[in-house]
């Protein structure tokens, strides 16, 4: 049966439920402008950045409705897992409906929602595919529809995902229950496509803004792999001991570098991506937020339900495909408000590895029909089964142009789904119709050169000397001004901020230390360029190299001045002084070595540079056990360890993430607050009902004993 009309908002409704079920007084700014409609019956799209609060508008909004459950469509089963855990551990009855449950577990929890005992119901995408699905859902009554992550529902978007284009079908066969669509990221366009293919009906729209003020935003210049390396391992030492993400592009990077982390760096660390078992996954992940493990380095399958507040740092170790993506993934840093690092470790030549994932994502005409051929030879009974990847290499193609040719044949509707669920899939298999084909080609066309504007963006991003925030938040449409500190916002910032520091006289040359004459003396040969050339060139010009090619540059007023230093020499020099700040990588498919403000300013004012050791690379390490700029009284930072480690011992008994249990700022509150009733224990941020009767005794007892 359907549910009731949508209640009106009550704020004190509102208070009291965030209280008794989460423990907090108050909503976080942007929550109650969208909880409203929410509440209210109205179509919403939630636009909102990482660590904002976005579950908790349909998690609260779930409990305010009168009656009906709330459908909340989740791409990951571990993201369904985690939020599913944390919410019962708040007394909050919720389930998951997926494929990693065996079918008594799953007719369970069926039965807890069609008998009330469950508010919300976490599914996959796929398995809303399924017509006995919906009907369970149009039995039970839907009042909310919430579409999590639904950036992937958009064909433009970073991380699209086929299979969420059918719940906006799948929403019209459970009665077309109130929608709200949630996501961290999304261009204006990509909120317009969420909008159009969930149906959404004049919707309200809530941006909250993209800013992450305690985001440091950094890029390092490293032409080789080499240089990547040596850089990768000085971040790593700076940030010792602090729990981080390293993102990689492909699963073999992933297990080169981890390996390099570990031999090289001698750190403890792991790798996740997806083509590892899914046990194995799961053991990484567990780790990973339980805090029993501080380093990963992983593909984009890592990330989506991560829910681990105290990451310091996330780095790329080369440019993911959009700026989206980027922001996405560095998002996972700092989501306890506490300052973090973001780090890209930037190389023109890896734009090459996008340029050929972007074409394999637009397959010719012969692929779509190799691929059809191959289905329709599996079909039995008009029905074809199997992996994607397995009948890709079937039809002779690579995995990933494989996956995404049946993809448009699904588009197209020459292969229809037919499954939920899981890594086998089922098709009812079409005839070929070239029209048909053709006219899915070029759209797909249409998307590849979308990708390919959406990596330029990402390079400019890589290589602008202005504010890197400033970019990210244009790139999404974002107007409003920021106010973080040019050390604190990004590497370019804090570049022209010692543009301030220049020194009022010049001094004499002579009265420099000949490392800097050196040093201003690279800086003013890339000036005197005619036309702008790589590194390595630059090299052999100061060397007088009479290499081929290298004699259009001998009327260069510096071609063979630095002789005597020898071109690798040379070359070292000028690493030094891209890792200062003076110099950086630009160009597009063929780099080039470019003057930045600090180096313009240093050759207009001799600075002194000392090139003997590498500048620019500030520690921003920071420490993750507090929640606050104020530390804690030593009685009470005592106190507040004492309590994290009977956190840990709890969430490893319950087998849950320590978050799950208390966080950070809630622990830090009760250990100043130091409550001694009941009463006062409530009256502490963090703790309601829910928590109070599981941990209360246990909390008030190491209080007292502190």
């Amino acid at each position: 049966m359907p549910p009731s009309a949508a209640v009106s908002y009550d704020p004190a409704a509102v208070e009291a439920a965030l209280h008794r079920h989460f423990g907090f007084r108050e909503l976080r700014p942007g929550q109650e402008a969208a909880l409203r409609p929410v509440v209210e019956g109205r179509d919403t799209l939630v636009v909102m950045p990482t660590g904002a609060g976005k579950s908790l508008i349909y998690q609260l909004g779930a409990l305010l409705q009168p009656e009906g459950v709330t459908v909340v469509v989740s791409p990951l089963i571990a993201l369904m897992k985690d939020q599913v855990d944390a919410l019962n551990a708040r007394g909050i009855p919720a389930v998951a409906i997926n494929s990693s449950q065996s079918a008594s577990e799953r007719r369970e929890a069926l039965s807890d929602v069609r008998a009330g005992r469950a508010r919300l119901v976490y599914a996959a995408p796929e398995r809303l595919r399924l017509s006995s699905f919906q009907q369970f859902l149009r039995d039970v009554g839907v009042a909310l529809l919430a579409v999590d992550e639904a950036h992937c529902v958009s064909q433009w978007g970073h991380d699209f995902r086929p299979d969420y284009l059918a719940v906006g079908a799948a929403r019209e066969a459970i009665g077309h229950p109130p929608c709200v669509a949630l996501t961290a990221t999304g261009t204006p366009r990509v909120q317009d496509d969420i909008c159009q293919q969930l149906g959404l009906d004049a919707p309200v729209r809530l941006v909250t803004g993209f800013d992450r003020p305690n985001l440091r935003l950094v890029v390092r210049s490293t032409p080789t792999v080499k240089e990547k390396r040596q850089a990768l391992r000085r971040f790593l030492t700076e940030h010792a001991g602090e729990a981080g993400l390293i993102y990689v592009s492909t699963r073999k990077e992933a297990e080169d570098l981890s390996r390099f982390v570990r031999d090289e760096a001698g750190l403890p660390c792991e790798t996740y991506h997806a083509g590892l078992l899914d046990i194995e996954r799961s053991d990484v992940q567990e780790r990973f937020i339980r805090g029993d493990l501080g380093l990963v380095v992983a593909t984009n399958a890592f990330g989506m339900g991560v829910d681990r507040a105290d990451v310091r740092f996330v780095a790329h170790w080369s440019i993911p495909p959009t700026v989206e993506a980027y922001y996405q993934e560095a998002g996972r840093a700092g989501r306890d408000g506490e300052p973090a690092t973001v780090v890209l470790f930037y190389a023109p030549q890896d734009r090459s590895l996008r340029e050929w994932f972007i074409e394999q994502q637009a397959p010719a005409l012969e692929d779509l029909r190799a691929l059809h051929r191959t289905l329709q030879r599996r079909a039995e009974d008009g029905v074809a089964r199997g992996e994607p990847d397995e009948v890709a290499e079937a039809a002779e193609r690579h995995p990933v142009g494989g996956r995404v040719a049946i993809s448009i044949l699904e588009r197209a509707g020459l292969a229809e789904r037919l499954d939920g669920e899981g890594t086998v899939r089922a098709w009812e298999v079409r005839a070929w119709d070239e029209h048909t084909a053709r006219r899915a080609l070029r759209t797909s066309d249409a998307h590849r050169d979308a990708k390919q504007k959406d990596l330029a963006g990402i390079i400019g991003y890589a290589q602008t000397g202005e504010c890197r925030r400033r970019l990210i938040l244009d790139h999404f449409g974002d107007p409003a001004e920021t106010h973080v500190p040019p050390e604190q916002c990004c590497d370019a910032c804090a570049a022209r901020a010692r543009l301030k520091d220049a020194p009022d006289e010049i001094p004499e040359w002579d009265a420099l230390p000949m490392a800097s004459r050196v040093a201003l003396g690279l800086l003013d040969a890339v000036r005197r360029m005619r036309w702008p050339v790589g590194r390595m060139t630059m090299a052999k010009i100061l060397a007088g190299s009479g290499a081929k090619g290298m004699d259009r540059y001998t009327n260069h007023p510096y071609y063979g001045k630095l002789q005597h230093l020898g071109q690798a020499e040379i070359d070292r020099a000028y690493k030094q002084l891209m890792l200062g700040g003076y110099l950086r990588i630009g160009g597009g498919e063929y780099p080039i070595v470019e003057l930045t403000p600090v180096g313009n300013q240093a050759l207009d004012h001799r600075e002194a540079i000392e090139i003997a050791i590498a500048a620019g690379t500030r520690s921003t390490a920071s420490s993750s056990s507090a929640s606050s700029d104020e530390p804690l009284a030593p009685k009470d930072a005592a106190l507040f360890e004492t309590l994290r480690a009977w956190r840990t011992e709890q969430a490893r008994e319950r087998a849950v993430p320590p978050y799950v249990v208390f966080n950070d700022r809630t622990l830090r509150a009760l250990a100043e607050a130091r409550p001694q009733t009941d009463e006062a224990l409530l009256a502490v941020s963090g703790v309601g009902p829910a928590k109070a009767e599981a941990y209360g005794a246990d909390v008030l007892a190491l209080i007292a004993e502190a």
